[in-house]
């Protein structure tokens, strides 16, 4: 889980940082809607989770891990797109929250 001070240090403001680590919260329990800035400036409108028993393939199977996976990079969130069946991942800088 991302650290508050490690986001700040970042560049994100306390309440950035407080609605990253939220978000990354309630997607350890849960499927989340969330919206971010896109790298070309459109909102992109996402539903993603971080809970294993979530993420499911098209087929209705679990996804299951490949390999090592890919270290963070700082700024960054990682999570799975329920709607595309995949990971994906977003700047935290452009968090719009939750709808």
């Amino acid at each position: 889980m991302k650290k508050k001070e490690e986001l700040v240090t970042f560049g994100l403001t306390e309440k950035q940082a407080e609605e990253v680590m939220l978000l990354e919260s309630r997607m350890m329990e849960e499927a989340v809607k969330f919206r971010f800035v896109k790298k070309d400036g459109t909102i992109r409108e996402a539903v993603g989770t971080l809970k294993r028993s979530l993420m499911k393939l098209a087929d209705g199977t679990l996804w299951q891990p490949k390999g090592e996976p890919r270290p963070d990079t700082a700024g960054v969130m990682k999570y799975w797109d329920c709607d595309k069946q995949s990971w994906r991942s977003f700047n935290v800088e452009g968090l719009v929250w939750n709808m």
